[in-house]
């Protein structure tokens, strides 16, 4: 578990209404780790 400012969690929650899917917390996190690990990859 990982602990965050309430801020960050209502932009999480946010994040995650603008997706069709409506991911949970933790998938919409794996989602954005893996962007940003592909464009590390990229660099």
């Amino acid at each position: 578990m990982v602990r965050m400012p309430t801020a960050l969690i209502e932009a999480l929650d946010e994040a995650r209404r603008a997706e069709e899917d409506l991911p949970s917390r933790p998938e919409l996190i794996r989602r954005i780790v893996e962007e940003w690990a592909a464009g590390r990859r990229g660099q």
